[in-house]
């Protein structure tokens, strides 16, 4: 017997041990393939029939997300890249079993995804919080310099500007405090559950990778517990089988650091036939769901004397961030960044516009660059005008947009600085030209400037309409390569 089946059968009852290992020995392609829609964006349900129309059904446990009979070329697929769904493995849509708690616990506060990329959990936290009765503030982290780029990029095409995103590790996270509600950790792992899709995870396996993973996981737990309130909520989660790391760390949170494990409700389990409910925690198990593998499980910290939450700092014009006045179909707050002259768009929730400015206060405390995107980003003030960014496009500020026009008022000086844009609905050839940046030929009816480039009413990216040629503003890092 292999190490991997020795600890398998350590972690899991025989069935399922038994049921995933004649999974796990199968072809690959009969993996199920699922997706979860924007609910955000305008045109979704039109774009997502469109693609898929009847060779889809229902993810029982998560609303808005579909089991697909095949797997698209969604790079072919405009409203892909636009935000109108995200591809992902429907057991790591978990949190739907648990949003009611999520939202008991995070309503109007703060929530933390703390190893966000690639932006699955982050999207997926994002439509949750949505439902809340008071919109929360949610910090997506990524502690990774070089996994940034496709949480940044996912959480702009998702289009809610609630959302802050950040590159920290998690013992400076654990500077704040008490600051969070609700902390989501889906730590790295030994990655057992990628085992069917990828062979270098396979062959990076051994007993000695899963003891190192589960020793790093609870450095990552014990170094962000601070941040979490008394009473506060974290959801542990892992793509792995093994008790090391799943129901071994479950203990270690409850016992080391101080929590009570929560069990979930039977009524939402019963929603995903075959689940495996644990001692201390649940298993979605390859072959007993559709799916390729989860572990998950939901603790309470336990209530203790409150540490001291700093007040909201005042922005002062030394700082390098500044909240400032602006217009965006109605009065706006923008954050604007003194150093790098980027102008970031705030919630307009009163209260998770002043938690992101409160947040970002604090963490530029830390003394080190740290933010990535707030909010939305708007673009660069250049010469007195604002440059759009690509982030702009994709918010779902614009969806009903024809035209527009974003003004703010610079710190220190006074002045006014403007953007203004249009809006042109193109077909799905064109919309692939754009995406490619390939040559794109104006329109007559196009007025010279920026141009905000729609398909199916999805906000695309910009070109600045120069009369005779457009030039693309659409982001090399996010170009089709072939198509």
């Amino acid at each position: 017997m292999s190490d991997f089946e020795t600890i398998l059968r350590e972690s899991l009852p025989p069935y399922a041990a038994d049921r995933l290992l004649e999974v796990l020995g199968s072809d690959s392609s009969s993996a199920m393939v699922s997706v979860r829609v924007n609910p955000f964006k305008t045109s979704v349900c039109d774009s997502f029939n469109d693609a898929f129309g009847e060779d889809s059904r229902p993810v029982p446990w998560c609303g808005g997300a579909f089991f697909l009979s095949g797997r698209p070329a969604f790079t072919l697929d405009p409203a892909f890249h636009a935000g109108a769904y995200y591809v992902q493995d429907s057991s790591s849509m978990f949190p739907s079993l648990i949003q009611e708690k999520i939202c008991n616990a995070a309503d109007g506060g703060t929530v933390l995804d703390l190893c966000a990329s690639p932006g699955g959990k982050t999207t997926h936290l994002l439509s949750i919080l949505k439902g809340c009765s008071k919109m929360p503030l949610l910090v997506s982290n990524e502690a990774v310099g070089k996994r940034v780029p496709p949480l940044t990029d996912n959480i702009a095409k998702w289009g809610s500007p609630n959302v802050l995103a950040t590159n920290l590790s998690a013992e400076q996270l654990g500077t704040l405090e008490g600051f969070f509600d609700v902390i989501l950790t889906d730590v790295p792992c030994s990655g057992e559950g990628m085992f069917r899709k990828s062979a270098d995870a396979v062959d990076g396996w051994s007993r000695a990778s899963v003891m190192e993973c589960a020793a790093l996981q609870r450095s990552i737990l014990s170094d962000v517990w601070p941040a979490l309130k008394p009473g506060g909520l974290l959801i542990y989660s892992t793509c792995t089988y093994n008790h090391f790391e799943n129901q071994d760390n479950v203990k270690y949170i409850a016992e080391e650091l101080g929590a009570d494990f929560i069990p979930v409700e039977n009524d939402r389990l019963s929603l995903v036939k075959g689940l495996v409910s644990l001692p201390l925690g649940y298993q979605f198990v390859p072959g007993l769901v559709d799916g390729e593998g989860q572990f998950f499980a939901l603790l309470r910290k336990k209530a203790g004397e409150n540490p001291h939450k700093a007040k909201p700092q005042k922005h002062s014009g030394k700082s390098r961030f500044a909240e400032i006045q602006g217009d965006f179909f109605g009065p706006v707050r923008f954050l604007f960044d003194r150093e790098s002259s980027q102008l970031y768009l705030l919630p307009s929730e009163p209260g998770v516009c002043s938690a992101m400015m409160d947040a970002v206060m604090r963490l530029s405390a830390l003394g080190r660059p740290f933010l990535k995107t707030a909010g939305c980003r708007v673009g660069e003030v250049k010469a007195g005008k604002i440059v759009p960014d690509a982030d702009l496009a994709l918010s779902s500020a614009l969806a009903e947009a024809e035209k527009g026009r974003i003004s703010a008022v610079l710190p220190g000086d006074g002045k006014e600085t403007a953007l203004e844009f249009f809006c042109a609905e193109i077909g799905r050839e064109t919309a692939l030209k754009f995406l490619s940046r390939e040559n794109i030929t104006p329109q007559p009816s196009w007025p010279r400037g920026y141009i905000l480039l729609k398909y199916r009413g999805l906000g695309l990216g910009f070109v600045n309409n120069l009369g005779s040629r457009c030039n693309s503003l659409h982001p090399l890092m996010r170009r089709i390569l072939h198509r």
